[in-house]
């Protein structure tokens, strides 16, 4: 076995595990599939694998396969084991969650090119800071059916926020009223439910990061500070509102941990 042969199964091992640990956090409320794309070092090739999917074909229909079996896999698998461990455990999981994704925001930064004298552009992170609050401010929908032209919206509305860093796939699926009956779809896995939400995620996936990979290579400066905008209101959004005062050292070592695993992870990247 070649050396290069070796490479390829590791990155498509990591690849795929990435995948699962972005599918497993799709239902953690407040945590954004995108976000955690970023976290990982992979937003960048997953964004520009679809924006030349008739390209590099080839190339990007083999990482997307592999970003979206892992994906699938975390989804069905996984992601009852993070949302019990969040129930269990909130402040602390989301003090280490905070941690990692302030851990990206360097990573942010310095590819937004900005410390080139583009100072000007922060507008742009405030901008993304303001749209994303104001999205919060939604109300939960009720009583929404779940016919399917709902759930081929919803499979937009999931492949948005795994593609867009900062939208919570939970957060919005609960403004839509269909937050249990996904779930509750995932865990009974109707062929029906499958067809009209991986219809829906398909599409979405395409058309939003085709737009993303496009303003990343256009405008990289404004597009990377409105994601930083996007990143440091997903913080807002977790940060825990019930703290003991006796364990704040143990939250600063739980964000810290989760800032470094990030800072290494960065700086290793996936290839």
């Amino acid at each position: 076995m070649s050396l290069i042969t070796k490479k390829q199964i590791c990155s498509a091992g990591k690849t795929f595990l990435f995948g699962g640990i972005i599918g497993s956090s799709m239902l953690i409320p407040g945590v954004s599939g995108g976000t955690m794309a970023i976290i990982l070092g992979i937003y960048d090739r997953l964004v520009n694998s679809v924006g030349n999917i008739f390209k590099e074909t080839k190339r990007a229909l083999i990482f997307l396969g592999i970003t979206a079996a892992g994906g699938m896999l975390g989804l069905i698998f996984f992601s009852s084991v993070m949302l019990d461990i969040v129930k269990k455990y909130p402040v602390f999981s989301m003090y280490f969650f905070i941690g990692a994704i302030l851990g990206s925001i360097p990573m942010l930064v310095k590819k937004s090119g900005i410390s080139e004298g583009k100072w000007y552009n922060v507008f742009f992170a405030l901008l993304g800071i303001v749209g994303l609050f104001l999205l919060r401010q939604l109300p939960e929908g009720n009583n929404i059916q779940s016919s399917p032209f709902m759930l081929f919206i919803c499979g937009i509305i999931i492949a948005a926020a795994m593609v867009l860093p900062g939208i919570s796939t939970s957060h919005i699926l609960l403004i839509l009223g269909m937050y249990e009956i996904v779930w509750g779809g995932l865990k009974n896995a109707a062929p029906d439910f499958w067809i009209f939400l991986g219809s829906g995620a398909a599409i979405g996936t395409f058309l939003t990061a085709k737009l993303a990979d496009k303003a990343m290579k256009k405008y990289p400066c404004q597009t990377y500070m409105i994601i930083i905008g996007f990143v440091m209101t997903s913080v807002y959004d977790i940060f825990p509102s019930d703290f003991i005062a006796e364990q704040i050292p143990f939250y600063l070592i739980l964000a810290g941990s989760g800032f470094l695993g990030v800072s290494m992870l960065s700086k290793h990247g996936m290839n």
